[in-house]
């Protein structure tokens, strides 16, 4: 997991990140990469993941998205349905060629 300040400074962690998977996955091979929302679900991590991973090499095959649905029990410790925090799983898949 990587943290930084500011968007602009985790694209750059995240580029090195990709120049390495690029550089270790074999052709034909594919790459899983898990991202989320982040500012309360106004910047999807995806749409800055997956020009990263193109620009180092890959195809990005396609982008799958898991909406959370909150439980009964989830409601008891404070989650609520899709307000605050991270409500989705996203994950960029890439090939590479």
């Amino acid at each position: 997991m990587t943290i930084t300040r500011n968007i602009e400074n985790w694209k750059n962690v995240m580029k090195d990140v990709f120049k390495q998977l690029f550089r270790i996955t074999k052709t034909g091979g594919y790459v899983a990469f898990e991202v989320g929302e982040v500012r309360n679900g106004k910047v999807k991590l995806e749409e800055i993941i997956a020009p990263i991973g193109m620009e180092v090499g890959f195809k990005c095959e396609c982008i799958i998205i898991n909406k959370q649905i909150f439980t009964k029990t989830s409601n008891i410790w404070g989650v609520s349905n899709n307000k605050k925090g991270t409500n989705t799983n996203r994950i960029a898949v890439f090939k590479n060629l």
